[in-house]
């Protein structure tokens, strides 16, 4: 007679129990994360909606922004503590040359010999934060304001507006030589970079084109929606009767 196996199946079963309430925890979170970005993109689907069809009536909140807008010019998003971003150029050096030796020949005559050229090394560009400040999003361009710098950037002179992960924008602009833009963080990174598109797409009127692209998106979310966890009391794998 085997004693003890009744012990060994309750620390079996408790383990199985245990990895279960893991999995249906992970999964509920999977599935949490999943439902708000969903949600999110909903609603910029249905602004974009809006604003093709000019429905901006309290669509965005009003509020005293400070800032001053032109005839049929409305605020799309004040984004408050960032940094006004320019591509400026680190310092240069001068390497390389040799100066050689100069000896006389006759009378007065010198040669000079064994020189050579040196070459001057430009300094590595970098993108640099010049200012702190506040910048609004509008449907007709983008305006800094800082504590010593001001800048905007009009939608209609851009070449290129360019992302970042880690929650910046940069510009590139018609007429402009470098390379400029603003900081917010990766917190928010998202919220304003789809600001920032809505205002360039009323301005360009390619709003079809930004609501194709959310709609894409839509379709690649939901391809990858988890699965849900299992209900109460049911083990991994177990179908309820």
């Amino acid at each position: 007679m085997v004693v003890g196996m009744g012990l060994f199946s309750n620390i079996k079963q408790r383990r199985v129990q245990k990895e279960a309430l893991e999995q249906a925890s992970t999964q509920q979170s999977q599935l949490s994360t999943w439902s708000a970005q969903s949600e999110k993109l909903d609603v910029m689907v249905n602004v974009v909606e809006r604003c093709g069809k000019n429905d901006i009536a309290g669509l965005f909140d009003p509020c005293d922004t400070g800032f001053i807008l032109k005839k049929g010019e409305y605020a799309i998003g004040l984004i408050a503590n960032c940094s006004l971003l320019e591509t400026r150029r680190a310092p240069g050096s001068y390497q390389g040359g040799y100066g050689g030796v100069s000896f006389p020949i006759y009378g007065k005559i010198r040669i000079h010999t064994g020189a050579t050229k040196g070459k001057f090394i430009p300094g590595d560009e970098s993108i640099t934060s010049i200012s702190d400040g506040d910048v609004l999003i509008t449907n007709k361009r983008a305006m800094f304001r800082g504590d010593v710098n001001n800048k905007e950037w009009l939608y209609s002179k851009l070449m290129a507006c360019e992302h970042h992960p880690e929650g910046y924008t940069t510009f590139a602009v018609s007429g402009q030589v470098k390379t400029t833009g603003f900081s917010y963080g990766s917190d928010v990174a998202s919220e304003v970079q789809f600001r920032l598109e809505l205002g360039i797409a009323v301005s360009n009127e390619t709003t079809d084109q930004l609501l194709a692209q959310l709609q894409v998106e839509r379709q690649q979310l939901d391809a990858k929606k988890p699965l849900p966890p299992p209900a109460p009391g049911l083990s991994n794998g177990e179908n309820p009767r």
